[in-house]
């Protein structure tokens, strides 16, 4: 935007940075097409963060920061909502009727929080072991791990739409890789700041513990709509 006055370039706002008169408001789809472009922008920046993480994995991921925060976001909802997926198409297509609730929304949010829920406890672990990381940076980093095991659930989900049997072997790989690959990966990504006296050996096992609990705790719950489901 250019000042009527003036004639400078500002970012926008009220008044102009350099003479102070008041700058015109902008219309509604000036609005519209700046909030576009921006979220065209910010598509381009994660697909190109993928992509980069999807060649190099872990050389990628040990370096990511904060600054690929909603990328970390954007990972952990497509994560959580692609196995949920699965099982309802699954049983839509069957005769009888099936809980929306249920066998989606429900599922979707308890894997948003076992997913939140262990990287959380990753966090702990490297707060314990003295490592000076902060929240947003770990988290972000989490999520870059996690891009390719979404990936294999992607990949997962198109052998399912193909009506293949290794859909659920993929699906296996993803869930079970993204639980017991990531924490390994997270602790070593950190470990040339290791302060404390906790061994990641250690912490690895307490997470894979907490881990298996609350991961047969989802198995239990798609197992009792699958039971339902037949029953009914």
């Amino acid at each position: 935007m250019y000042c009527p006055q003036c004639g400078h370039q500002t970012d926008g706002g009220k008044f102009c940075e350099k003479c102070g008169s008041p700058l015109p408001g902008q219309s509604g789809q000036q609005q519209a097409a700046q909030t576009g472009a921006a979220a065209k922008q910010a598509a381009k920046q994660f697909g190109s963060f993928v992509l980069a993480v999807l060649k190099r994995p872990y050389q990628e991921c040990k370096t990511t920061g904060g600054e690929q925060l909603i990328s970390a976001i954007i990972t952990l909802v497509l994560f959580s909502l692609l196995t949920p997926l699965m099982f309802y198409i699954l049983f839509s297509d069957g005769p009888g009727s099936v809980s929306f609730t249920a066998v989606f929304l429900e599922p979707t949010i308890y894997f948003a929080l076992f997913i939140f829920g262990l990287h959380a406890l990753i966090f702990f672990a490297l707060k314990i072991a003295g490592n000076p990381v902060s929240f947003k940076d770990s988290f972000s980093r989490f999520g870059a791990f996690l891009i390719p095991f979404t990936a294999i659930l992607i990949i997962a989900l198109l052998f399912f739409l193909l009506h293949t049997d290794i859909c659920f072997t993929v699906l296996a790989v993803g869930l079970i890789g993204a639980f017991f690959a990531i924490p390994p990966a997270m602790l070593s990504s950190y470990q040339h700041s290791y302060k404390g006296k906790v061994d990641i050996i250690y912490s690895t096992i307490v997470i894979y513990l907490i881990t298996c609990v609350t991961f047969q705790l989802i198995i239990e719950h798609y197992m009792k709509e699958i039971f339902r489901y037949m029953l009914f």
